[in-house]
């Protein structure tokens, strides 16, 4: 494995190498420890060579956080739209008469409740009865 000294390292941090060497010095970088730290003292050499940051490092850091990260929402998403949406299709629904005509069509609500437990026949469940008349419901549907 080559390694790489101090001078290689500057004219790697100030891209002064043809392309190709650069992706081979980085690709080094990750497998070697002695020439990570050699990078890194010369990083810490060149502080004051390298170009400064005028502004705030946390409202630049805050900046491109906002414009990476999207911080619009899209109004599709919205909970309050979703809400909307829900309570305008259940207002249509009453107004059409919708669930009047559903619960004329599955019977009285005691047809639906249990039979009280002092009885003791068993009769069909009310799960299959009340498919039965979900589907004759639909029969009458179809046929229309």
């Amino acid at each position: 494995m080559k390694h790489f000294d101090e001078q290689a390292w500057s004219q790697y941090i100030h891209e002064q190498l043809p392309p190709s060497e650069l992706s081979e010095m980085e690709q080094h970088l990750y497998g070697c420890d002695d020439c990570l730290a050699l990078y890194m003292i010369c990083m810490e050499q060149m502080t004051a060579t390298l170009p400064y940051m005028d502004i705030e490092e946390h409202k630049y850091v805050d900046d491109v956080l906002a414009r990476t990260m999207g911080t619009k929402r899209s109004r599709y998403r919205s909970t309050m739209l979703h809400y909307g949406i829900a309570a305008a299709a259940t207002l249509i629904l009453v107004a059409t008469g919708f669930f009047h005509g559903l619960s004329q069509e599955l019977g009285p609500r005691s047809a639906l409740q249990p039979a009280p437990p002092t009885e003791l026949k068993i009769d069909q469940p009310i799960s299959d009865k009340l498919l039965n008349r979900t589907l004759s419901w639909l029969d009458t549907l179809q046929n229309k």
